[in-house]
């Protein structure tokens, strides 16, 4: 199993009429792929009401720990994104 970190944004726009992701929830879950992840964390959240509008799965490395406090990483966790809006 791996580790993986999902993120559920909303698409938002600011005062000037921009538009930004907004994270609203969060999720580090155990699976065997990205799409097994998204469903584990679906299930944790409560989704229709949070209505996503993107949602990004990132593999986590098995020391995700000490990677995060590593400024010079040089490889970059594999990031999965799937749109709702379409």
């Amino acid at each position: 199993m791996n580790s993986y970190r999902v993120s559920f944004y909303k698409d938002l726009l600011n005062s000037d009429g921009h538009s930004f992701k907004c994270l609203q929830r969060e999720v580090d879950v155990q699976s065997d792929g990205p799409s097994q992840a998204l469903v584990l964390a679906e299930r944790l959240v409560d989704n229709e009401r949070l209505n996503a509008d993107c949602v990004e799965v990132i593999h986590l490395a098995d020391d995700h720990r000490e990677l995060a406090s590593a400024p010079n990483h040089s490889s970059p966790p594999c990031k999965h994104t799937w749109s709702r809006t379409n």
